[in-house]
C-alpha cells in the first residue's frame, strides 16, 4: 500500500473516531442529575456552633450531614461586610459584591440622594401581606444567579423556588427567573411575594394562610428543649439555674405582631411547614427536571443579634433546628430518595462575639459613633476647604462625600478622600481607612486589602471605607442599636445527596465556590463568569 493510500486510510480513520466521541452523549449524565437541590442557609450560623453544641444533637440532623456528606471545615466569605444581603448573594452568584453590587443590605444612592434598601423596588407591588413589605424584587442585582443558570440550561422546564421570613434571603436566593419567591409578613402573618414574580396567590398559600399557624405558635410558652446539663452556660459562669421561659404573646408589643415570631424558634418551624407544602403542591422534582428550592432560615439569627452568641436561647435554638434538620431530610428521603437530591447547608455570615464576652476577656475594646465621625469629618472638612456639605451620607462604614461640590470646587475627588481617610485614620477604634481611588486603581491579591475590595463596587460603595479595630462595635446615628463591624467569616458548608462523596475537605473554600460547585454537579456549563471554583472533591 503506497504512503497516500496509508495516509488517507489514517484520516478517514481519525475522522470517524472523532465523529463518533464528538457526538456520543455519555449515557449517565441524565441519571447522574438530582430531581431537586435543595439549600438550606442558616442565618448567621458560626462553624463553631457545631463543635460546641455537636454532643447534644440528635444523630439525624445535624451529624447525618456531616458523616454521611462531604464536610468543609474552612469554608469562609472573602469580603469584609459580612451581611444577609450580601452573603445570599454571594452564595447564589458565585462572585463577590465586587461584582455582583450587593455591597450591603443598605447603601446610599448618589442619584436619588437617599438610602437603598438591597432588595426594593418601588416598581412593583405586595402580592399577599402589606403594602410596604411588597415592593421586593432582585433588581439591583448586577449578575444572575445559578439558579437563573439552571433555568436557561433546562430551556426553562425546571422550577426555581426561595422561602425564608426575611425576604432579603428570599428575593436574593430566587435570582432574577425565580418562579417566586416567597417571605413573611410580620404585619399581618401572612406569607406573600411581590407582582415581580406572580399576579396573585396561589390556592395553596391562600389555604396555609388561612390555618392561622403564626397565630397558633405565638401562644406557645417557649422554654427549654432539655434539661440544663444541656447548655452551657455564658461568659465561663457555672450557674444555669437562670434559664429561661419566653411566652411570646406576652412580649409583644400588639396583639396582632408577629414579629416575636422571628425571633424565636418556632418562626423557623413555620417557615419548614411552609416550604414542605410549597414543594409538594408545586410538585417540585417530579416533572423531568431538575428544580432547585432554596430555605432560609432567619430565626436563629435574630434570636442570637437579641439574646447573645452564648445565650441558653441561642442553644435551644440550635437543638430544636437540629430536630427540624432531621425532619427536612427523612421529608426529602420519603419523597425523593437520597439518591435524587443535592442537599447543602450553610450561613449568610457568621456572628459576632458580644461586648459583655469581649469586656471579660480584658479584649481592648469601645464603641465607634459613626454620627460623631461625620461631625467631626465636616468640622474639619469645612476648616480645610470653606464652608460646605461636604458629607453626603454615612452607611455600613461607608462615608460619602459630596462629588458635585467638590467637581464645582475644582477640588481632586483623590486628594480630598485621602485627605478625609487620614482624618478619619486618627479616630479612637479605626484600624485602618481605604479610598475609592486606591480601590479603583490597584489589584490586590491578599489580606485586608483584598477582603475591602472584593466588598468594593464603584457605582455603590463609598468614598472612604473603615475598618474598625477587633472588638470595638459601631453605634448606629439613631443610638439604638449597634452593629458589630468585624463578625466571623467562617461559617458551615455540608453536601449531602446521592452523587456527593462521603468526605471531609480541610483545605480552604471560598463561598464563591458553591454556585460554579451546584453546575459542576448538575453537568452544566461552569466557566470565567464564576469568582469561584467547583469542588471537585465532592464527585463521585
Amino acid at each position: 500500500m503506497s504512503i497516500s493510500v496509508r495516509l488517507l486510510t489514517a484520516i478517514i480513520v481519525f475522522f470517524l473516531s472523532y465523529s463518533h466521541c464528538y457526538t456520543r452523549q455519555p449515557e449517565h449524565f441524565e441519571g447522574d442529575r438530582p430531581k431537586l437541590v435543595f439549600g438550606i442557609v442558616v442565618e448567621k450560623m458560626r462553624y463553631d456552633y457545631l463543635e460546641r453544641m455537636w454532643d447534644s444533637f440528635g444523630d439525624e440532623g445535624f451529624k447525618k450531614l456531616v458523616r454521611e456528606g462531604a464536610f468543609c471545615r474552612n469554608a469562609s466569605f472573602d469580603y469584609l461586610n459580612n451581611q444577609t444581603s450580601p452573603g445570599y448573594t454571594t452564595i447564589f452568584t458565585g462572585v463577590n459584591p465586587s461584582e455582583h453590587g450587593v455591597i450591603s443590605n443598605v447603601w446610599y444612592d448618589r442619584l436619588s440622594g437617599s438610602a437603598v434598601e438591597s432588595h426594593s423596588d418601588k416598581k412593583v407591588t405586595a402580592v399577599g401581606g402589606s403594602f410596604e413589605n411588597g415592593q421586593r424584587s432582585p433588581a439591583n442585582l448586577k449578575i444572575e444567579t445559578v439558579g437563573d443558570r439552571m433555568r436557561k440550561f433546562q430551556n426553562f422546564k425546571s422550577r426555581v423556588y426561595s422561602v425564608s421570613m426575611s425576604s432579603r434571603g428570599a428575593v436574593f436566593s430566587g435570582g432574577f427567573s425565580a418562579n417566586a419567591a416567597w417571605w413573611f409578613d410580620v404585619n399581618s402573618g401572612q406569607w406573600m411575594s411581590s407582582s415581580y414574580y406572580i399576579d396573585s396567590l396561589p390556592g395553596w398559600v391562600k389555604d396555609f394562610n388561612s390555618k392561622n399557624f403564626p397565630e397558633k405558635y405565638s401562644q406557645r410558652a417557649w422554654e427549654p428543649l432539655m434539661g440544663p446539663e444541656k447548655y452551657f452556660s455564658q461568659y465561663g459562669s457555672d450557674d444555669k439555674s437562670g434559664l429561661f421561659k419566653h411566652n411570646l404573646r406576652q412580649l409583644s408589643r400588639k396583639s396582632d405582631d408577629f414579629e416575636l415570631l422571628r425571633e424565636s424558634p418556632f418562626g423557623n418551624v413555620l417557615t419548614r411547614d411552609f416550604a414542605i407544602s410549597l414543594i409538594l403542591n408545586e410538585n417540585l422534582g417530579n416533572e423531568g427536571y431538575t428544580d432547585k428550592f432554596i430555605l432560609g432560615l432567619s430565626a436563629t439569627g435574630d434570636i442570637g443579634q437579641k439574646y447573645g452568641v452564648f445565650s441558653p436561647e441561642l442553644q435551644d435554638a440550635y437543638l430544636r433546628l437540629d430536630q427540624e434538620i432531621a425532619h427536612i431530610l427523612r421529608f426529602l428521603d420519603e419523597n425523593f430518595g437520597k439518591e435524587n437530591v443535592l442537599v447543602f447547608l450553610t450561613s449568610d455570615q457568621g456572628a459576632a462575639y458580644p461586648e459583655e464576652y469581649i469586656k471579660t476577656s480584658k479584649i481592648p475594646s469601645g464603641t465607634f459613633s459613626q454620627a460623631a465621625a461625620t461631625a467631626l469629618l465636616r468640622s474639619y472638612l469645612n476648616a480645610s476647604y470653606g464652608e460646605g456639605d461636604w458629607v453626603e451620607a454615612y452607611h455600613s462604614r461607608q462615608v460619602y462625600l459630596n462629588r458635585l461640590q467638590i467637581e464645582e470646587s475644582n477640588i481632586q475627588l483623590g486628594e480630598i478622600q485621602m485627605k478625609s481617610a487620614r482624618f478619619i485614620s486618627n479616630m479612637t477604634g479605626v484600624g485602618r481607612t481605604f479610598t475609592a481611588e486606591v480601590l479603583t486603581s490597584n489589584n490586590f491579591t491578599g489580606g485586608l486589602d483584598y477582603r475591602v475590595q472584593t466588598g468594593f463596587n464603584p457605582g455603590r460603595s463609598g468614598d472612604v471605607i473603615l475598618y474598625l479595630r477587633p472588638g470595638w462595635q459601631e453605634r448606629s446615628v439613631t443610638e439604638e442599636a449597634t452593629n458589630q463591624p468585624v463578625k466571623d467569616s467562617h461559617v458551615p458548608l455540608v453536601w449531602y445527596g446521592g452523587n456527593v462523596n462521603n468526605t471531609i475537605i480541610n483545605r480552604p473554600v471560598n463561598m464563591t465556590d458553591i454556585a460554579p460547585t451546584i453546575s459542576f454537579l448538575l453537568n452544566m456549563p461552569y466557566g470565567s463568569d464564576f469568582s469561584g471554583q467547583p469542588l471537585m472533591e465532592l464527585a463521585r
